[in-house]
C-alpha cells in the first residue's frame, strides 16, 4: 500500500525541526508500507537550504531508513514577502511532481498537511487524480490561530475565505487528523461528522533515549555550565511560544546561583529576548542556536528539568501538542508550564507537571523543589512511563493503520508502486 503525505515543513531527522512525518513513515514502511514524503527543500526551522547545492532541478528524491523524501525545490527566504514566494513555489512544484508521479504509479492514501492550508489543497488534488482517499491533516487551526491570537478578526476577509477553505477540506476529505485532544469538538461545530477525526498528537522515538548519540557542541556547551541546576527549552523562539514569562521567572531567580535557564532554538523573539536578559543583568540564562531533531535526546540527557510556557488564548481551549513536552518526558525530565493549570488538560495531575501561571509561586516552587533529587528521579520516571504509555509512536502509527485498513480495502500494505 503506497501513502503520500505532502508537508511544505516536513524535515529529516538530521534536519532542525520536528520529524512528525518521518517517525510516522518510518514505523509504517518497518510493517511493509510505502511511504512517500513531499517536502520543501529549504528548511523553515534553520532558514538554509538543505538539498540543492547549485542545481537547477526542481526536486529531488532521497531514501532515508526506508521513507522516500520528494524533496521541492523553493527558494530561500528571510521575510514576510519571501516566505509568501516560498510557499506558492512549494504548492505549484509539489502539484506538478505529484500529478507527474501519478502517471509512474497512484498512492492509495493522499495525506495533506496544514501548518498552511495550501499543502492540503495540493494532497487533495493529487488525491483526485489518483481516485484515492484523501486524509487532511490540521495542524494548527487556521485561521481560528490568527483570530485567537489576536492578528485577524473572525469578519476580515482574509479570514472568511480560509474559514471557506477549511470548511472546503473538511467536507472533502475522507479522514480529518488532528493533534488536539478536543479539536474534533470544533470540527463538528462547523457542521461536520465528528467520526472523520483521527486524533493523531505528536509523539517520541523512545529508543533514541535509551541509546544516546554524543555531541562535542553540546557537551562543549554543558562545559560552560559546571555545578548549574539546568532547566532547558528547546524549541522555536516565536511569539506563539510566549517565552516571555520564562524569562521573567528566571529575572525572580537572579540570586540563586545554582539555577540556570538553557533556551535552544532559533525564531522571530530570539534577538529581543537576548537583549532583554543583556539589559536587566539576567545572567542566569544561556541562549544557543537551534540544534538537528537527532541531538535533542544527548542535550536533553545534560539537563535537570524541562520548562514551556503556554499562551493565555481561547485557542488552547482545543488542546495542545508540542513535540518540545514529549521529549521532554521521554528524557525522564520533571516539566515546568507556565500556564493556566486549567489549560493542561488530561496532563492535570500527572506526577512530574507543575503548571502555575504565577511567577512569583513558580519561583518559591521551583527553589524549593529542585534541592531533592529523589524526588526529581521518580517524577521523571512517571513522565517515562505516560510517554510510553500515550505518546510513542509506536503506538500512534498502529492506531493510525486502524483507520487506513478500514478505509482502504482491497490493496495489500506491502503492495509496492514499481
Amino acid at each position: 500500500m503506497n501513502i503520500w503525505i505532502f508537508n511544505h515543513y516536513a524535515t529529516a531527522p538530521t534536519h532542525v525541526g520536528g520529524t512528525r512525518h518521518y517517525d510516522l513513515a518510518k514505523h509504517l514502511t518497518d510493517k511493509g508500507y510505502t511511504v512517500t514524503i513531499f517536502a520543501s527543500s529549504f528548511n523553515h526551522f534553520s532558514k538554509k537550504e538543505m538539498v540543492f547545492q547549485g542545481e537547477k532541478s526542481e526536486y529531488k528524491s532521497e531514501m532515508i531508513d526506508g521513507v522516500k523524501y520528494v524533496w521541492i525545490h523553493t527558494p530561500p527566504y528571510e521575510s514576510i514577502v519571501g516566505r509568501v514566494k516560498n510557499i506558492i513555489s512549494y504548492t505549484w512544484k509539489s502539484h506538478k511532481t505529484g500529478r507527474a508521479a501519478c502517471g509512474r504509479g497512484k498512492p492509495d492514501i493522499v495525506v495533506g498537511s496544514s501548518v498552511h492550508p495550501l499543502a492540503a489543497i495540493v494532497g487533495y488534488l493529487i488525491a483526485r487524480k489518483a481516485g484515492c482517499k484523501f486524509y487532511f491533516e490540521e495542524r494548527d487551526l487556521w485561521p481560528q490561530t490568527f483570530v485567537d491570537f489576536g492578528k485577524l478578526s473572525p469578519g476580515n476577509p482574509v479570514a472568511f475565505a480560509l474559514y471557506r477553505l477549511e470548511s472546503f477540506l473538511y467536507k472533502k476529505a475522507d479522514r480529518i487528523i488532528v493533534l488536539f485532544d478536543k479539536a474534533k469538538y470544533y470540527i463538528q461545530a462547523r457542521g461536520i461528522n465528528p467520526n472523520k477525526v483521527i486524533y493523531l498528537p505528536n509523539g517520541v522515538d523512545l529508543s533514541k533515549y535509551g541509546q544516546l548519540e554524543k555531541s562535542v557542541e553540546i557537551d562543549r556547551l554543558f562545559s560552560g555550565l559546571k555545578n548549574k541546576f539546568v532547566i532547558v527549552y528547546a524549541g522555536s523562539h516565536g511569539v506563539a511560544n510566549h517565552l516571555e514569562p520564562i524569562i521573567e521567572l528566571f529575572a525572580k531567580l537572579k540570586h540563586n546561583p545554582d539555577l540556570h535557564l538553557l533556551l535552544v532554538g532559533n525564531g522571530p523573539e530570539k534577538s529581543r529576548l537576548m537583549e532583554r536578559a543583556e539589559q536587566e543583568g539576567i545572567h542566569n540564562i544561556t541562549f544557543h542556536d537551534a540544534i538537528p531533531k537527532t541531538e535533542i535526546p544527548y542535550l536533553l540527557s545534560k539537563a535537570r528539568m524541562a520548562i514551556l510556557s503556554i499562551m493565555d488564548s481561547p485557542l488552547y481551549y482545543w488542546g495542545f501538542s508540542m513535540n518540545k513536552m514529549y521529549d521532554y518526558m521521554a528524557a525522564g525530565l520533571p516539566i515546568i508550564m507556565i500556564t493556566d493549570p486549567d489549560l493542561i488538560g488530561s496532563l492535570s495531575g500527572q506526577a512530574g507537571i507543575y503548571a502555575n501561571n504565577d511567577i512569583e509561586e513558580t519561583a518559591l516552587w521551583l527553589e524549593e523543589h529542585y534541592r531533592d533529587p529523589k524526588l526529581l528521579e521518580w517524577e521523571g520516571s512517571q513522565l517515562k512511563k505516560y510517554a510510553e504509555q500515550n505518546y510513542c509512536w509506536g503506538k500512534l502509527a498502529d492506531s493510525l493503520e486502524t483507520f487506513i485498513v478500514h478505509d482502504v480495502s482491497g490493496v495489500k500494505k506491502n503492495e509496492a508502486i514499481s
